[in-house]
């Protein structure tokens, strides 16, 4: 710094200006701080705190009020537990309620849709055997129509072949003269017998007159009557031998027997064909080992 003074001024040199402090007035906004001025040393901003009034404490326990603590205690225990419980016990029974009566609805809505099904199996089998006999039933009527072509191409080679039989063998006629002889009741009489002029002389030739008058068998000649055909009279009784209801009977004979095992059998197929359309396939059969969670 210069000592130099001008005009009352000191010249400082730009050294010394960088080492100088520039001086600040002093800040007179801030509040003014009073000193202690009691005799206690105290501020004089001081005043003696007040004292709250403490609260009185809880009164001691009594034996009284421990029990009634303890009962309290007691049954905010068993409510707790009941409440806790019954939440449990709930929430199991639901659960197993729910599983049971799922088993059981499953269990029987399964048994409902078998017997459903099974009705319904059982209407689908009686139209498909209906509409198959509708089917047949035109089939069943050529059958009996061949069946009756048949019956008279058999019956008329049957005719053909006993009177071949008859005029190739005369043994025949003997033999149905015998059989008709025996069906007379009375023995003893005199026996008209009447036959066709063919068979007459094979009864001659058999017999010869000499027998015939001791059996007293009258013959006359019927030109009417078929080869194989008699006509006996002995007194009241009368026999009438015809080789054609004979051939008639012994087929209708033959016929009806093979028409009732024929019945008989198609009864039968009838039957087992019935019985296993009604009764469940295997696969359907056996449901019951289907779990519930599959269906």
């Amino acid at each position: 710094m210069s000592t130099d003074r001008r005009r009352g001024f000191l010249r400082v040199t730009e050294h010394q200006a960088q080492e100088l402090e520039r001086w600040a007035y002093p800040d007179y906004s801030e509040e003014r701080e009073f000193g202690a001025d009691n005799a206690l040393n105290y501020r004089h901003d001081w005043h003696e705190p007040v004292l709250e009034e403490e609260e009185p404490g809880p009164p001691p326990l009594t034996a009284a009020d421990l029990d009634a603590i303890r009962e309290s205690a007691y049954e905010e225990g068993q409510t707790e537990g009941r409440e806790a419980g019954y939440q449990d016990g709930f929430a199991q029974g639901q659960a197993e309620g729910l599983e049971q009566g799922t088993a059981q609805g499953l269990e029987q809505g399964l048994a409902q849709g078998l017997e459903q099904g099974q009705q319904q199996i059982d209407t689908q089998v009686g139209h498909l055997t209906q509409l198959i006999e509708q089917l047949a039933t035109p089939l069943k009527q050529v059958d009996n129509a061949v069946e009756q072509e048949l019956l008279r191409l058999v019956t008329g080679l049957t005719r053909e072949l006993i009177q071949v039989e008859l005029k190739t063998n005369p043994t025949v006629i003997l033999h149905t003269l015998r059989e008709s002889i025996a069906t007379l009741p009375m023995a003893g009489q005199i026996v008209t017998i009447q036959l066709h002029p063919d068979d007459l002389a094979v009864v001659k030739d058999a017999y010869g007159e000499e027998n015939l008058a001791e059996r007293q068998w009258r013959l006359q000649a019927e030109p009417a009557l078929q080869r194989g055909d008699l006509q006996l009279q002995a007194g009241d009784s009368t026999v009438d031998y015809q080789m054609e209801h004979r051939i008639r009977d012994l087929l209708n004979g033959f016929i009806g027997r093979n028409a009732q095992q024929a019945a008989q059998a198609e009864q039968a197929e009838h039957q087992a064909s019935a019985e296993q359309a009604m009764s469940p396939s295997e696969p359907d059969a056996d449901l019951s080992h289907i779990e519930p969670d599959n269906l």
